[in-house]
């Protein structure tokens, strides 16, 4: 999760692709309008892309950086929360710190219950006195304040904290079901659930609107390790196309899951969806243009 200091209060410059892939039109824009007469357009996703979300540190060599684990895992006071989880605390944090945590873990259970149905194992918890050593033990951008690589890690001294916390906590529970990616649903589901708002700015939900990144980016990236300016906008995509999928559906982000095939072969390193049984194309930009006249500029 990015800090929001990192988010500049006019659009980004439009950054480059990320991968060698010509950025196309908006997402989705290319399928046929009419989902249930059209034949399958199937995009199978590689989960096996996605366990670099599950090593140490998020990165690619993940040896230095679960040395740096071991290193917390001893310094860290050790704290117990939940059943097997155990809870590791800055020790430059006061006696007592922690306990706000312990509530904001406990309503992430029950986000992640209610809204997607999945209650799994409580995870490790990280809590850090500053974002220097968190990045520090993580292959990460500089503005990131939270993240989860099979363990939740977050810097405590934060006004958005809760936010944070819920939202990492929701990716332990997709990826503990074997749900790893698409990448655009992994964060969108997480914003949502988390009640993240700072994305429904005019500005650049126009961006995304008008030149969102490829498909192909949105569904491998990695956005904690992309550069800052790069990171807000695959949020901002990704927010919207969640809720853009999501509107008027009665069924929710469970519904999402479900379309998205979320299955026991995900969990074998297979998974696919059909973008076109999950939002009419023709729906995208008046979707966001809805979300754009309800949301306020950012100042």
């Amino acid at each position: 999760m990015l800090t929001q200091e990192s988010e500049s209060h006019s659009p980004p410059e439009r950054p480059p692709p990320l991968i060698d892939q010509q950025p196309f039109e908006p997402p989705l824009a290319d399928l046929p309008t009419n989902a249930s007469t059209a034949p399958s357009r199937a995009r199978r996703v590689d989960q096996s892309a996605f366990r670099r979300r599950l090593q140490p540190g998020l990165c690619p060599d993940p040896t230095e950086a679960s040395q740096i684990r071991e290193t917390l895992t001893a310094r860290f006071r050790n704290e117990s929360w939940a059943g097997a989880g155990r809870l590791y605390v800055d020790p430059r944090l006061p006696e007592g710190a922690h306990l706000p945590l312990l509530h904001y873990l406990q309503q992430a259970e029950r986000e992640t219950i209610a809204q997607l149905g999945l209650d799994p194992e409580p995870p490790d918890v990280f809590a850090y006195f500053d974002k220097e050593l968190l990045v520090a033990a993580a292959c990460t951008n500089r503005n990131v304040v939270a993240y989860y690589d099979g363990a939740l890690h977050v810097v405590l001294d934060r006004e958005d904290v809760q936010a944070s916390v819920v939202h990492e906590y929701a990716h332990h529970a997709l990826m503990s079901h074997g749900i790893l990616g698409p990448a655009w649903a992994q964060e969108g589901i997480a914003m949502l659930i988390a009640r993240e708002a700072w994305w429904l700015d005019p500005a650049r939900l126009g961006e995304v609107r008008d030149n969102p990144m490829p498909l192909e980016v949105m569904e491998q990236s990695i956005p904690y390790t992309l550069r800052p300016e790069q990171s807000v906008l695959f949020y901002v995509q990704a927010a919207s196309m969640v809720a853009c999928m999501v509107r008027g559906n009665g069924a929710g982000l469970r519904g999402l899951m479900d379309a998205l095939g979320a299955s026991a072969s995900a969990a074998q390193g297979e998974g696919s969806y059909d973008p076109s049984t999950i939002l009419d194309p023709s729906a995208w930009h008046g979707c966001i243009d809805g979300l754009i006249s309800s949301a306020r500029p950012v100042h």
